[in-house]
């Protein structure tokens, strides 16, 4: 029997199959086979395809032919039928910072020069300093409670002139503001907030005061991050605020069709209160896998010994690991030089047409080498923040000062981010087995404004040059370090393949990358920056059934319309998850439930279930009854 299902503005066809031999079959013996669309597998050096996945326990059991797949497996099997669509492995974010960053952005106010498509609303790009001012005021007139703290993320002086107190205050007034600056690194804080939580000089050391500016409460680097995690705690723990925007990062993930994301430096702020969200609103998506990485910021503001941080490292994922939530021990993130979007990297050659300009080391160079080395001492993967090539050029120092020191295989030290760098650099680089994460989006968001002010024509239209890394065989993952960049997959991988900037023109060629290696740097590479490319990445036998499904292949379409591929909805871990509405009837019950997809609700979970994987996770017989009777549906 085929029974036919209608997905709102996707056609798949799903129905049950039975093998030759499941009458011998015992009754948990489940699976789903897919096929009828163009199946990727993103394994070897180009696009590979298969006819047929099979999923069984969330896991894929077999990938290649149909004719191999087909009454090949005892049990019961949901047959789904693309219809022509494009499955490849679930795309991943190798550094965003959902909580800390992502969740506040998404729960509180945006004024950017920028537009910025979020899942609740859009915010049109402001430019100029009357105009951000104008907007800045607006937000402020529409709070109805003038007592509760303002956040808005997204200023640029290069943009939105500079920003003093006076004029913060003349546009806030008494209500407590905080403008949290476009690279996340900075923050301006209006009186009324000083006055709200008690902030005074003292609370600063007096190397932390370098980086403050107290005419203008105006924090970065250290001086921001000791504020963020001491007096401004209360506000950036705020567990009401932090899980709006986790339901929206949650959206967001569904949206872009992303299935895993990876957070360097977790947490930004207290453990306890971003675990609690995330942990939260993990367990109601249950559509992707956070994996968390411990660094600087936690140790730094909490002034833990290495030794000491070590042991909590290690005691992670026993103590907090989830199904949803995983912690990578071995792995730590360090930092090197100051955000590119506050112009604070540090170059070889000195700024252009800048004289306002000024580098910062996030950790003053001799701490900061001694740092690296403990952990390269303790055989741990290192992250490190990087955007200048002065910072560049001092890391592979660093690393090759270590490699003599005490030579490591295979340590696969990743640098993030990387605005700026040479081909010497990159051959550098790729001499001393050192491994890129970068952020694209730098390129496209930032050339323009940078060619005029900061970078000068030359250095910003060879931003994040990443052929200079792929032709020398050095791995390259693409992320957004969101909301540095917008959380989506395929717009990362049309600049890096494009190198398109925000006014159209197209800056460097030669550097583009080939859409292979793009979109590699959003699935199997991306899973290698944080060492899970054995479990996530691409299709597989014994991988995840994680899957992100699309409208178009993007081998086979123009390089400039990657961005605009539509993206139907994820598979995880064997769950279908749809980008559209829901539609009663056609398969679905009342809950939004794909009843021929072996799902079913239950009132207990508050989420659709296969009875027969409930039943094996909760130990339960696996009849109906038993499974009404958990789920406390017997009366629904």
């Amino acid at each position: 029997m085929v029974k036919t299902l209608w997905i709102p503005a996707y056609c798949f066809f799903i129905f049950f199959c039975v093998g030759g031999l499941a009458d011998a079959a015992p009754d948990t013996m489940h699976q789903t086979l897919y096929h009828g669309g163009t199946i990727i597998t993103m394994e070897g050096d180009k696009p590979t395809y298969v006819e047929a996945v099979i999923e069984r326990d969330g896991k894929i059991i077999f990938a290649g032919p149909k004719a191999g797949a087909i009454n090949n497996f005892v049990g019961k099997t949901v047959d789904v039928d693309l219809q022509g669509k494009t499955m490849m492995p679930g795309f991943i974010e190798p550094h965003a910072h959902p909580v800390s960053i992502g969740a506040f952005i998404l729960a509180n106010d945006i004024v950017a020069p920028h537009e910025w498509r979020m899942p609740h609303k859009t915010y049109p790009a402001v430019r100029g300093k009357e105009k951000y001012l104008q907007a800045v005021g607006e937000i402020i007139d529409e709070k109805v409670d003038k007592t509760k703290t303002v956040l808005i993320w997204g200023y640029h002086k290069s943009w939105h002139g500079q920003l003093t107190l006076k004029d913060l205050d003349k546009v806030t007034r008494d209500v407590p503001t905080i403008i949290w600056q476009r690279s996340t690194h900075e923050i301006y804080l209006n009186t009324a907030c000083v006055k709200k939580y008690g902030i005074q000089k003292g609370d600063l050391s007096e190397e932390d005061n370098a980086q403050a500016d107290w005419d203008n409460y105006h924090f970065w680097e250290r001086a921001y991050q000791m504020m963020k995690g001491t007096k401004l705690s209360p506000f950036f723990s705020d567990q009401e605020m932090l899980k709006l925007g986790m339901e929206r990062i949650s959206q967001l993930m569904l949206q872009n069709g992303l299935t895993a994301m990876c957070e360097p430096s977790f947490p930004n702020s207290t453990f306890e209160d971003e675990y609690a969200v995330l942990r939260d609103g993990t367990e109601k998506a249950r559509a992707y896998t956070i994996y968390l990485i411990a660094g600087f910021p936690e140790q730094f503001v909490k002034k833990i010994g290495n030794d000491a941080y070590a042991e909590h490292i290690a005691s992670l994922p026993g103590k907090y690991n989830t199904k949803y939530i995983k912690f990578l021990p071995n792995q730590y993130k360090t930092f090197a030089d100051g955000a590119i979007y506050s112009l604070a990297l540090e170059l070889r050659k000195p700024f252009f047409n800048c004289p306002d300009c000024k580098s910062e080391w996030i950790i003053p160079l001799k701490p900061a080498q001694k740092i690296f080395n403990y952990w390269w001492d303790k055989g741990y993967k290192i992250h490190v923040h990087i955007t200048g090539d002065l910072a560049f050029e001092k890391y592979l120092d660093f690393t090759e000062a270590a490699m003599k020191r005490n030579p490591r295989k295979n340590h696969r030290t990743t640098f993030h981010h990387v605005g700026l760098f040479d081909a010497a650099q990159a051959g550098r680089a790729a001499d001393l087995g050192i491994e890129i994460s970068a952020n694209p989006y730098y390129l496209w968001a930032l050339a323009d404004k940078y060619s005029e002010t900061g970078l000068g024509p030359e250095r910003a239209a060879n931003m994040v040059a990443l052929k200079e890394f792929t032709k020398r065989g050095v791995p390259v993952s693409l992320h957004s370090d969101f909301a540095m960049a917008p959380a989506e997959p395929l717009l990362l991988a049309w600049v890096a393949a494009n190198r398109i900037v925000a006014s159209g023109k197209v800056m460097n060629p030669e550097e583009r990358i080939s859409v292979y290696d793009a979109m590699k740097g959003i699935t199997i590479t991306a899973a290698h920056t944080f060492e899970m490319d054995k479990e996530i990445g691409s299709i597989k036998v014994g991988k995840e059934a994680t899957f992100t499904i699309l409208e178009q292949n993007p081998f086979k379409i123009d390089p400039v319309k990657i961005k605009d591929i539509p993206i139907t909805g994820v598979v995880y871990k064997g769950r279908i998850i749809l980008n559209k509405g829901k539609l009663l009837g056609g398969g679905h019950d009342a809950h939004g439930c794909i009843g021929s997809a072996g799902y079913s609700w239950c009132e207990k979970t508050q989420s659709c279930e296969r009875p027969w994987e409930l039943a094996k996770k909760k130990d339960f017989p696996n009849t109906s009854e038993s499974f009404n009777a958990f789920c406390n549906n017997s009366n629904k």
